[in-house]
């Protein structure tokens, strides 16, 4: 099914979009804020801790070096700033809260984020302390770990030493004694060299000292598009946001649309372009539009349609074919305009000297006669069995317009299937007595009697009428015409509202201009 375009549906729902974007106006414009923020503002402290080591490297234990910024901000610190704090929690005491060492110069920079300048220049501090204080505990319980153990090594040595000692002396020609007494003795004089040499009085500690205390400040960031201060420039705001979601609105009122709204989506369910434009002039009435006294937009959209038909068969036609031409006008559904189409055809053609026969065979709402003849017409004198056996000339009523008559069983009782398959048993008959034959059919969509005239079409006129033919039986209108109908399609447009010509007069048929009263 076709879609119609986003400016068609503006077209059509202009009035959507307008009534959002007013609304909007009007919400945007009616609250008053207390204030608007241009700006977001965040307060940020920097404490500067300077890492070093007794040996004169802080890479000597690298891993150690790379858990400073760790330490920072998880585990026990965190913990002793919030008891110091009274925080809550050492979640509260770390958020907000960076770590960053630089290798380069051995700084470690604490970046606190915090409420205020205070706040975060006293958590910043904070944290730069038990750090400080954490780093120190840590490896004092190490040294103090190692030490123990060296302590309890030597004193084991010696007790091992002081038996091999007595062993020894009392039986100085073993071997195996004194060999382990050596070993021992060896192993004892390392543990005392760990235990009183440089590995303890000169170490590879780290020590953080501070280089800077914290000194906050506030930092400014851009808060992107906020909300206009003024009434003018939120209604304005607004009435914007307003107009494109009604834009939208309008959209997809048009998508969920069933009904066909503009002549080029007509023209894509067609399949090609429109042939005629039948105008909306309005108060065209019941009665013919096409008379000798009448030339308007109306009237002569019937003629042209005429023009269309004339040169498309004289160009079709065999030379010497004297059989008249035979015009079908359909619709894809009821009240499309078929029935003023085939009426008006019919009196335009006669008015190019062609006798003309106009055929009723939508027999459920039969309204070509009142069309013709200005009232229902008269029922025949037969019964749908005599149909056959009557000369079609019987079957004719003439109609106040000369050389146009018209033949219509909607008089005689009987289904409306079994009339129209009888009219178009008579069809034959009229090939001689007429030039053209307009025939007026029942909706395609609604029933299948249409398709058994197809076969005897010449042209096959095609109403479709803005703002009422549904798109779905148009599709399945066209798809039935171009698989069965050996006729040339012509597509009419009904209903499109136009421009009158200020050539024409409407409703003066004399022909006479107007002048115009002064006064009231």
């Amino acid at each position: 099914m076709m879609k119609a375009t986003a400016m068609e549906a503006l077209r059509r729902f202009w009035w959507v979009a307008l009534l959002f974007a007013v609304g909007g106006a009007v919400l945007g414009a009616l609250p008053e804020p207390a204030s608007t923020a241009d700006a977001v503002v965040t307060y940020r402290a920097d404490h500067v801790l300077l890492v070093r080591s007794e040996n004169g490297s802080i890479f000597a234990d690298p891993i150690a070096t790379n858990q400073l910024a760790l330490f920072a901000t998880t585990g026990d610190v965190p913990v002793r700033v919030a008891a110091r704090l009274g925080l809550d929690s050492a979640s509260a005491a770390s958020s907000g809260v960076s770590a960053v060492l630089d290798t380069n110069n051995g700084a470690l920079t604490i970046s606190v984020v915090g409420s205020s300048i205070s706040d975060a220049e006293t958590r910043a501090n904070t944290i730069a302390d038990e750090l400080t204080n954490f780093l120190a505990e840590e490896q004092d319980k190490t040294r103090e770990a190692r030490l123990t153990a060296l302590l309890a090594r030597a004193q084991q040595l010696e007790d091992d030493i002081a038996d091999l000692q007595r062993a020894a002396a009392a039986d100085p020609d073993d071997r195996i004694i004194a060999s382990q007494l050596d070993a021992l003795s060896r192993q004892y004089s390392v543990v005392f060299e760990q235990q009183y040499g440089d590995e303890f009085t000169t170490t590879n500690n780290l020590a953080l000292t501070t280089q800077q205390t914290a000194v906050g400040y506030a930092e400014e960031e851009s808060a992107g598009l906020g909300a206009p201060d003024s009434r003018l420039g939120r209604g304005a705001a607004g009435l914007a946001i307003g107009a494109l979601v009604g834009a939208g609105a309008a959209l997809v009122m048009s998508r969920l649309d069933r009904r066909i709204r503009s002549r080029s989506q007509a023209e894509v369910l067609y399949g090609g372009e429109v042939s005629v434009v039948i105008p909306d002039v309005g108060g065209a009435g019941e009665g013919l539009a096409v008379r000798p006294d009448r030339h308007d937009q109306l009237s002569d959209a019937y003629r042209t349609l005429r023009s269309m038909i004339t040169f498309a068969d004289t160009a079709e036609r065999a030379e010497g074919d004297t059989r008249a031409t035979v015009t079908l006008v359909v619709s894809p559904g009821s009240g499309d305009g078929k029935t003023s189409i085939a009426a008006n055809l019919s009196a335009a053609l006669v008015e190019t000297n062609k006798r003309t026969i106009a055929v009723n065979t939508d027999f459920r709402r039969p309204t070509l006669g009142r069309r013709l003849l200005g009232d229902a017409p008269p029922p025949l004198p037969f019964t749908i069995g005599e149909v056959s056996e009557v000369p079609a000339r019987h079957l004719l009523r003439r109609t106040s317009v000369t050389n146009l008559v018209m033949l219509d069983l909607s008089g005689i009782d009987a289904p409306p299937g079994t009339l129209a398959r009888a009219t178009t048993r008579v069809l034959d008959q009229l090939y001689e007595v007429a030039d053209s034959i307009v025939i007026d059919t029942s909706p395609v969509g609604a029933t299948a009697e249409v398709l058994e005239l197809l076969p005897y079409a010449d042209h096959v006129v095609v109403a479709i009428r803005v703002d009422h033919t549904l798109t779905s039986a148009t599709l399945r209108t066209m798809q039935l015409l171009r698989s069965l109908s050996t006729g040339t399609l012509h597509l009419v447009l009904v209903g499109e509202n136009i421009e009158r010509s200020p050539y024409y007069e409407y409703g003066n048929p004399s022909g006479k201009r107007r002048t115009r009263r002064s006064g009231k």
